[in-house]
């Protein structure tokens, strides 16, 4: 939801530092971040995500941890972020408790079978990883697995006042 996002338009949103040595550190103006998540939501609600449906996105702080975040809460989804250091029983915990649709971690992720995918599958929550592609220009969200997503393709949806829009957990 674009009203959500307040700014110029051609004035910087978000500033993404460098990666590392050589990198350029990424900067999105207020109308491509209203478009970049507005394209991630789209991808959600295909996938099946809706109303209500809890989404944990266990990525490290970064521009694809803020698309993910915004764009469930715009599906009217609700984000559940995860410390993506947890060991696999915390994953476990947590994914439990809010009864995930689906998990989102890094690129890479799903091969190495981190613990939260693991996790994730455990409880039948489908996987996807979440990265910035940088050659398509946009936020991936590459599914691994479906998981109990047997919704079909839903509605882009608006947010609405009284949305649950994040469960945040705290030991």
């Amino acid at each position: 939801m674009s009203s959500a996002i307040n700014g110029s338009s051609s004035s910087t949103a978000v500033i993404v530092p460098a990666a590392g040595p050589g990198s350029q550190p990424l900067e999105v103006s207020y109308l491509d971040l209203v478009s970049e998540v507005s394209r991630y939501q789209a991808k959600l609600a295909a996938l099946g995500i809706g109303r209500s449906a809890p989404v944990s996105i266990a990525t490290v702080n970064s521009f694809e941890f803020i698309v993910a975040f915004l764009a469930a809460s715009w599906q009217r989804a609700i984000a559940a972020p995860l410390n993506p250091a947890y060991k696999q029983d915390e994953f476990e915990f947590y994914i439990e408790d809010v009864k995930s649709a689906i998990v989102l971690v890094p690129k890479g992720a799903y091969a190495a079978d981190a613990p939260a995918v693991r996790a994730a599958r455990k409880f039948r929550s489908a996987i996807a990883e979440s990265y910035w592609d940088a050659e398509r220009g946009e936020v991936a969200l590459d599914v691994k697995e479906f998981g109990g997503l047997e919704n079909g393709p839903q509605p882009t949806l608006w947010p609405k006042p009284h949305d649950v829009a994040l469960i945040l957990h705290t030991r």
